[in-house]
């Protein structure tokens, strides 16, 4: 038979269990709190003073009438932090909220529509079985394919980059559905601003320890659009220590981003030199032939297959990026739908007209450099060369500028086409630049026998029209 006052605090747990109801209960008692009877007081053991402080602001009069109810009257109370509790509040907080983190994260296959990630996380269309391989892209997809087989094994990170529409998410995508098919194996993918948003969420809600224990018990992590992170120093230092729990146990992180490692300003350099410690993947613009394979595929999936000739005139007039090949097909299709005829090569052409007229187009570099010579008076050899003369200085420096806002080339490239100067020279003159249209600041240089005088922005915006012309 139990003592006495064990069935008197029993029967007082109840009592102030049904006087504060169920959800109250569960959220400040339940886990939190034990009741013992120490003579004529009751002392209540609490997780945190936190908890003590609430109880006694806002279940005092609860506890009064339940007390008066079981011992006939109302006994002192002494609340006391315990520190088993707090250890279990923490274990089980913990545990929740990665929990409930884990809902927005994929569930564990694609395949089952219950378990499916929301659309715009996880893209269960994108694997690697239906990646279309040419020589732009070869070597990312192997490593993709290795990173889903062994992650870690063989190398961390896996880096890849490339312009927009070229296929990096595509494989992000198809190397976490491949893991995801393999039991016990832990992963999610989501972009850098939703990485940088629910860390600075969990910072401000004070649920870093669930936000750390969420990403770093995985065993891949993919991150699309890496660049994100530039400037945000704080998301930066916990990514740091992130990557380093990945490192030191030996698991994967898989990142992508439009530019190389070395080429996104304002990331810090300890994350640089890890990144770049790694395997660094450039994809590049597809060839004809892969253009025209990834147009029967994507016609194939669209449930409308074409003939040879209209893929190879589309491929022969998009040479953009897949959004664009996509793009232009859709466009096609839908053309045959509204005017009830089939896909003929006439019709892809009329189809076209437009389509190819809006399609961005890229700038050459020769014709960046002989806007910029001809308007500061100087020659090609003088930008190539390594005169320090202050009008060669400017044009140089505009060139790269330019070059990097109206091209596709890297830093790298830009350098190498300028008269094979280190990337660091571009990308420490775009940086320049970007302050001085930033903060209006205006450039001087010899006309002639003259001086002339602009802002920096003006005299971008300037240069950028002589070239469209």
């Amino acid at each position: 038979m139990a003592p006495l006052h064990e069935t008197q605090i029993a029967s007082l747990v109840t009592s102030l269990r049904d006087a504060v109801g169920p959800e109250r209960w569960r959220i400040w008692f339940e886990g939190a709190t034990d009741f013992r009877l120490d003579g004529e007081e009751l002392t209540i053991g609490v997780a945190n003073l936190f908890i003590s402080d609430h109880l006694r602001s806002h279940f005092a009069d609860h506890l009064t009438g339940v007390m008066a109810a079981t011992f006939g009257r109302p006994l002192p109370v002494t609340y006391r932090v315990q520190p088993d509790l707090f250890q279990k509040r923490r274990a089980d907080n913990l545990d929740g909220e990665a929990e409930a983190m884990e809902r927005f994260e994929p569930k564990a296959c694609a395949a089952d529509p219950a378990n499916e990630r929301p659309a715009d996380t996880y893209r269960p269309l994108f694997t690697l079985d239906n990646f279309v391989v040419g020589s732009c892209n070869r070597m990312a997809y192997a490593a993709a394919k290795s990173a889903a087989t062994a992650p870690g094994e063989d190398f961390h990170p896996l880096f890849l980059h490339g312009g927009c529409g070229l296929g990096k998410t595509h494989l992000l995508h198809g190397i976490l559905h491949a893991a995801r098919t393999r039991p016990g194996l832990r992963s999610a993918c989501l972009s850098a601003e939703g990485f940088t948003n629910r860390y600075l969420t969990c910072l401000r809600t004070g649920r870093l320890d669930a936000f750390r224990h969420r990403y770093r018990s995985l065993d891949i992590l993919v991150i699309d659009d890496i660049h994100f992170l530039a400037g945000k120093s704080a998301t930066q230092e916990e990514f740091l220590h992130t990557f380093d729990e990945f490192d030191g146990r030996g698991r994967l992180i898989v990142l992508a981003s439009d530019s190389h490692p070395r080429e996104i300003e304002a990331i810090q350099n300890r994350l640089i030199s890890r990144w770049v410690a790694g395997l660094v993947i450039r994809i590049s613009r597809p060839d004809a032939e892969t253009r025209r394979r990834i147009l029967e595929a994507k016609a194939v999936q669209m449930g409308r297959p074409l003939g040879a000739d209209v893929l190879a005139l589309v491929a022969d007039r998009v040479q953009g990026s897949v959004r664009e090949l996509e793009g232009a097909l859709t466009r096609i299709i839908a053309y045959a739908a509204l005017l009830k005829t089939p896909v003929t090569r006439e019709l892809a052409r009329q189809a076209l007209l437009d389509f190819v007229a809006v399609t961005p187009t890229r700038t050459n570099l020769s014709e960046i450099e002989q806007a910029v010579t001809s308007f500061f008076a100087v020659t090609p050899s003088d930008i190539h060369s390594s005169r320090k003369l202050h009008q060669i200085s400017i044009a140089r420096q505009v060139c790269m500028v330019l070059s990097r806002q109206l091209t596709d080339l890297s830093y790298s490239d830009i350098a190498r086409a300028l008269g094979n100067k280190n990337h660091t020279t571009v990308l420490a003159a775009c940086r320049k630049w970007h302050e001085l249209v930033k903060n209006g600041t205006e450039v001087t240089w010899a006309d002639g026998a003259s001086r002339r005088t602009m802002s920096a922005e003006a005299l971008l915006g300037h240069l950028k029209e002589r070239i469209r012309c």
